[in-house]
């Protein structure tokens, strides 16, 4: 029995573990927000929303298209597929109606950015307790 319940235990660790990984949504600490609709992300994230709503401008960061963690951020939060978010980029860019995010190579770079530009959005893997000048935000 008692190995029985070390396995649990060991098991709901683990478990705990990788939900605290999972990929969230990181602004400048400047934003106002502390939480937005997964609809209002996907909207900043495709490049469409411009502003935040208190009026400062949008600096979208993202990582590279094949990183890990790009991958699962835009399939876990945003629920569509890269390759959709890439297309989005390329049709605005091309029609001359839009551009894309800036591209950052690593998730600390990601982070220093957050937290130098004023509204900027990006997302990371990374326990934020330690991090000064960025914050997580809520979605719902």
């Amino acid at each position: 029995m008692k190995i029985f319940r070390a396995i649990v235990l060991i098991t709901l660790g683990l478990l705990t573990s990788l939900c605290a990984q999972a990929e969230g949504v990181v602004v400048n600490s400047g934003i106002t927000e502390m939480s937005v609709s997964r609809q209002f992300m996907l909207s900043v994230f495709a490049m469409r929303t411009q502003r935040w709503p208190d009026g400062t401008p949008v600096q979208v960061f993202v990582l590279p298209d094949d990183h890990p963690h790009h991958i699962q951020f835009v399939k876990s939060s945003l629920h569509i597929y890269p390759y959709q978010l890439r297309n989005i980029w390329d049709r605005a860019v091309f029609s001359g109606s839009g551009h894309s995010p800036h591209v950052v190579q690593t998730e600390q770079e990601m982070l220093e950015r957050l937290r130098i530009v004023k509204g900027a959005v990006g997302y990371t893997s990374k326990d934020l307790e330690d991090e000064q000048g960025v914050k997580q935000l809520e979605i719902y």
